[in-house]
């Protein structure tokens, strides 16, 4: 790709194209960005918006790719302003496919800053766009796509086998078109997936799963594709961490290592959030180690890096990404959660953005709110609030779609057919949510007569489905608590390296076509020459 571009790019130069050159600046700007160097993505697409095009849609797609090379580089508030500029053109070409890659971009973001609500609308919205797509190859490669990232997001969600469904489609889609990025990121997926799910549900012991990760890992240096082993490494590492005692023999070297081997690669293209997850696990273990220094070095490298990403609320001070919880973007791209947000914008008079003083006006595009933040909204439906700057958009029509989910959009106008839709799905969601609950005080109960505690104070007999069998579980406090508290904790680890390490000589770096062997895990060593993991 990156060879064409430049032929092209010469092309141009000897005819004095400016149209050709702005299309051959476009194509640089793809090409780098999926080879992780997003600075030089970043100078060709700018580059491409200096000189005029013959098609209006193509100053979309260079914003578009300028808003991945961000999320690469983890600048969300940039990646979130080129989303929008690209999704201005889209609107106004009528061009699905590129609103339809901009959803998909949105939705990644959102995943990576856990407010899973949202990237679940846009995810969703893509693959209903992505149905009337009527060439085979194309809708093949655009739905692989959706469904991998759709995974990801279910999986956080919690939605484990919803998630394994879509990445076993997205999966076999890539093994037919032969596009081996994508499979490989379906292989370290579905390790994902069968890690949460455990060996009993996933019905595949870990040691399988962990071969997954190796041959994820080998797919992505044999295509020379940076980003993608960063995040197999990532997986690997998190993995490492959680499951210490069947690698390493309660060990955490394995873990500190791939956490170490992570931080290298993404430092190397810049990708600041994946640093940051490690820090934040590299400081986990130091803590279990009780190496103080290391341990405070991680969680200060984290501290960095949480303020040069800007994960934060400025109206509560808390840090976002770390759980699912609902955000909003301003126009000027500064995020922070939705509820404070909305707050501030009931309560002041000067609504202007506490980061860099601008107005305060929501987004065009994506200005989706999610009824995680506005449940006391729900409550009185007649005095809904309309954030100043609300305007109609076209990713909101797919919240009618959804069935886990109730978005609702801080709009000034929007189709009466569509409140319609809209109150029925959350009078749905709330009927679910009361049967849920209903069902939930029935288990506790059922599960405390089981439990002999003698409770003169409280009657033998209940009336079903009644909480008072819930409220009355003080006497069966004792006996949780003596559970609980039967053993003291145990002390912090310590290493246990008590083994002599490998020669280096015994080690051989595998070149990517060579298959790893199937009798013996993936091997780190302290050894500065091996940096093959």
């Amino acid at each position: 790709m990156l060879s064409y571009a430049l032929s092209q790019m010469q092309l141009a130069t000897d005819q004095n194209d400016s149209a050709m050159k702005c299309e051959a600046f476009l194509n640089l700007a793809k090409a780098y960005e999926r080879l992780a160097d997003f600075t030089k993505a970043l100078q060709y697409g700018k580059a491409s918006l200096e000189h005029p095009s013959m098609d209006p849609r193509t100053p979309g797609y260079t914003h578009l790719t300028i808003a991945l090379a961000h999320l690469g580089m983890s600048q969300f508030q940039q990646c979130l302003e080129s989303f929008e500029s690209a999704m201005n053109v889209a609107n106004e070409t009528s061009d699905r496919l590129l609103e339809l890659q901009i959803c998909v971009g949105l939705g990644s973001l959102f995943t990576l800053l856990r407010d899973i609500t949202k990237a679940l609308i846009f995810l969703r919205n893509a693959l209903a766009i992505v149905q009337s797509v009527t060439v085979d190859d194309v809708h093949a490669k655009y739905r692989c796509l959706i469904l991998y990232h759709l995974s990801v997001a279910l999986r956080m969600k919690g939605s484990l086998v919803d998630a394994k469904e879509a990445c076993d489609e997205a999966s076999q889609l890539a093994v037919e078109m032969g596009n081996r990025a994508i499979h490989a990121r379906c292989m370290c997926s579905l390790a994902d997936i069968y890690r949460e799910l455990g060996e009993s549900e996933a019905k595949e012991t870990i040691t399988k799963s962990w071969a997954r990760y190796e041959d994820a890992y080998r797919v992505m240096r044999g295509a020379n594709d940076k980003m993608g082993e960063v995040l197999v490494l990532s997986s690997m590492a998190k993995s490492a961490s959680e499951s210490r005692s069947h690698y390493t023999g309660q060990c955490e070297c394995q873990a500190i290592q791939l956490n170490k081997k992570c931080i290298e690669i993404a430092n190397q293209i810049g990708c600041k959030h994946v640093v940051l997850k490690c820090h934040l696990r590299l400081a986990e273990l130091y803590s279990q180690l009780n190496d103080d220094d290391s341990e405070e070095m991680a969680r200060r490298g984290a501290s960095r890096l949480t303020q040069e990403m800007q994960l934060f609320c400025n109206f509560c001070g808390q840090r976002y990404g770390l759980k699912d919880e609902s955000l909003q973007a301003l126009r000027c791209s500064h995020i922070f959660h939705e509820k404070c947000l909305h707050t501030y914008l009931l309560q002041r008079t000067d609504q202007n953005c506490p980061k860099c003083r601008c107005r305060a006006v929501l987004s065009d595009n994506i200005s989706i709110r999610s009824s995680i933040a506005s449940t006391a909204d729900v409550q009185s439906p007649s005095t809904s609030f309309a954030p100043p700057g609300g305007v109609a958009t076209p990713l909101v029509s797919v919240a009618a779609e959804l069935g886990d989910i109730t978005p609702q959009a801080t709009l000034t106008r929007r189709p009466p057919q569509q409140d319609k839709i809209l109150r029925g799905a959350e009078k749905d969601i709330d009927r679910v949510d009361r049967s849920l609950a209903r069902l939930k005080s029935q288990t506790t109960a059922n599960s405390c007569a089981a439990v002999p505690v003698p409770s003169p104070e409280v009657p033998s007999t209940t009336t079903s489905g009644a909480s008072e069998p819930i409220a009355s579980t003080s006497s069966a406090a004792p006996i949780l608590s003596n559970q609980t508290n039967h053993k003291p904790p145990p002390p912090p680890r310590k290493p246990c390296c008590s083994q002599a390490a490998l020669p280096p000589s015994s080690i051989v770096a595998l070149p990517p076509a060579m298959p790893l062997a199937e009798d013996g895990p993936l091997v780190i060593t302290h050894t500065p020459t091996v940096t093959d993991v």
